[in-house]
């Protein structure tokens, strides 16, 4: 009975130790460390891409943490995880990402940090109720997630490429395109074989050339020949010449010389004080020609410019035209005048007319004379009545009257001179 008794209470013991074994493994599965801190963070995401709970979190590719709990909202979904190092600090400046990964598609939460930890940022305890969010994130912060690697992104991307493909119009251009490929191969491999026949060509069309070049290059050698040659002649002659190079090269420095004493000479010559007065009375007396001239030519181009009208040009013109018409009619007359003076006859009939006129106008002035006389007599002789002046007896025929009788004779005569001129004479 006693041996039974402790039968059954082995086998109960073992199998309560078997049981409290059991759900220690499946704590210790799940995460569950009495012993150890650990603080938790608050994720939203758009799209969780099949995540669920006790999805690892990964900081820098290491596993570190796990998801506790999946909360959808309206706006986005909500996850809290449990960071199971409490002796691990992470930065508040960090990239959160929900990636997609293995066969299966396995979802894990990467926190990938921008920036590094101070050494007294690390000093911080990210579970204590004191924690600087501003620094290192602590327990109860909230972030935000972003979507990374998703197969189904994956999968709508291949789906989109394969309807892009499936475009008639596409598929022709890209036959279009295979074609024109085609053809431009075509052309490149047809221009290779012109341009290797070309090369061919060059290469036949260069050889001559390369002959004549080195013919050139021969010539060349041989005329530096000729050039040492003729540098080796032109050292004899150096040589042989030498006492008269001598002797010219003595020529050009007394030459030199007498070119310095000269120059010495002159500017003593230069430097006298009268020489340098007539210079400087010289030098102002052209300053003034100048000035004169300078004055001068300014007043000529102001004649010139106020002549230079289009009023004074018209009025030149007219002046030169009733010149010309002028001149045209003294010619006329001078033709005529010579007509007329032709005549011996005429030209004395002329002068006759001339003293004649002279004889009539020295006539005049006596009468002139005699009429001033009378009128200042005429006083005189009303004012003495009584008195009786004995006025000497005139001659029969006053001169007046010789004169007037002389030159109508003059007159008659130039006449009938010029009468029988005119008169036309009877053939014989």
């Amino acid at each position: 009975m006693r041996a039974r008794a402790i039968r059954e209470g082995s086998v109960g013991l073992l199998i309560l130790f078997g049981i409290g074994l059991f759900g220690g493994l499946v704590l210790w599965l799940r995460g569950l460390n009495p012993g150890s801190r650990t603080y938790q963070l608050l994720i939203q995401f758009e799209n969780t891409s099949g995540m669920q709970v006790g999805t690892a979190v990964r900081y820098r590719g290491v596993a570190v943490g796990r998801v506790l709990q999946i909360r959808p909202r309206s706006n986005q979904v909500e996850v809290r995880v449990e960071i199971t190092q409490a002796d691990l600090r992470i930065p508040n400046d960090v990239l959160i990402e929900a990636n997609q990964s293995g066969l299966i598609g396995e979802t894990t939460i990467d926190i990938t940090p921008r920036r590094s930890l101070t050494e007294a940022e690390q000093a911080l305890d990210p579970s204590r109720s004191d924690c600087d969010s501003t620094a290192i994130l602590c327990n109860g912060d909230t972030l935000v997630g972003e979507i990374g690697v998703s197969y189904e992104a994956l999968l709508r991307s291949t789906e989109d490429l394969a309807e892009i493909f499936a475009d008639p119009e596409l598929i022709n251009s890209l036959k279009t395109t295979l074609k024109n490929t085609a053809v431009v191969t075509d052309n490149a491999i047809q221009l290779t074989a012109e341009l290797t026949e070309l090369t061919l060509i060059a290469k036949e069309e260069l050889s001559p050339l390369a002959a004549s070049a080195r013919q050139a290059t021969d010539n060349a050698g041989a005329a530096a020949k000729t050039i040492d040659l003729t540098v080796g002649d032109v050292r004899t002659l150096v040589a042989a010449n030498r006492f008269n190079l001598v002797n010219t090269l003595d020529n050009i420095s007394r030459s030199s010389d007498r070119l310095a004493s000269l120059m010495t000479t002159l500017s003593t010559t230069v430097e006298d004080g009268e020489l340098l007065n007539n210079l400087e009375i010289l030098s102002a007396n052209a300053a003034a020609a100048s000035a004169d001239l300078r004055n001068a030519s300014a007043d000529v181009s102001a004649i010139t410019s106020s002549l230079n009208t289009t009023e004074n040009l018209l009025l030149i013109q007219q002046t030169l035209e009733s010149a010309r018409d002028t001149f045209q009619s003294a010619q006329k007359i001078l033709s005529d005048v010579d007509e007329l003076t032709g005549d011996p006859q005429i030209r004395n009939n002329i002068r006759n007319l001339i003293n004649g006129l002279s004889n009539l106008l020295s006539s005049t002035q006596l009468l002139e004379q005699q009429a001033q006389l009378a009128v200042a007599l005429d006083p005189l002789s009303r004012a003495a009545q009584p008195v009786t002046v004995p006025v000497p007896a005139l001659p029969s025929v006053s001169p007046t009257a010789l004169s007037y009788q002389r030159l109508q004779a003059q007159i008659e005569a130039i006449a009938s001179a010029s009468a029988r001129e005119n008169t036309p004479t009877p053939d014989r």
